[in-house]
């Protein structure tokens, strides 16, 4: 059955996410082949940007301390998504839906120490030939009211 248009627009939020500096070095090592965590914590990973990782770099560097990777960003800006096909109000399939795609904008360095609020509101609902699509496009702002990522994620359901 296609998700009702009646939900478009409907929106989630705000989620707040406090970004912690072990929470950054964590992902950073997961991503850039090191490993997460104090009880086998290693040297800088192989493939970690120096803007992520290293403290010394990092001050020297145009931001003026440690930043989080792009990747980062779903960590906290995916809770708008996560709650909106979850939601039983519009009675998805998860068994039949696959996390089609995600595009994420930065507008803002995020850093240790900033508290983030994201929301997010359905901005699209398709029925295609088999498939229903349903888009959230979310807005994080830091803790100054500035927008530090923007993102759009989009859910495919198998009919």
């Amino acid at each position: 059955m296609p998700v009702d248009r009646a939900h478009l627009h409907r929106r989630y939020g705000p989620y707040l996410y406090g970004v912690g500096r072990e929470d950054l070095r964590d992902f950073v090592a997961a991503v850039a082949g090191g490993v997460p965590g104090h009880a086998f914590a290693s040297d800088a990973p192989a493939h970690a940007h120096p803007l992520t990782w290293d403290e010394d770099a990092a001050r020297a560097g145009p931001h003026g301390g440690l930043v989080a990777p792009p990747g980062f960003a779903a960590a906290f800006a995916i809770e708008p998504f996560a709650r909106a096909v979850a939601d039983p109000a519009l009675g998805l399939d998860l068994v039949r839906l696959l996390h089609g795609e995600q595009q994420l904008e930065w507008l803002e360095p995020v850093r240790p120490g900033d508290l983030l609020s994201t929301t997010g509101e359905i901005t699209r609902i398709d029925a295609k030939p088999g498939l229903d699509v349903v888009e959230v496009t979310t807005t994080t702002v830091n803790q100054h009211g500035r927008v530090a990522v923007r993102g759009v994620w989009t859910a495919v359901i198998r009919s």
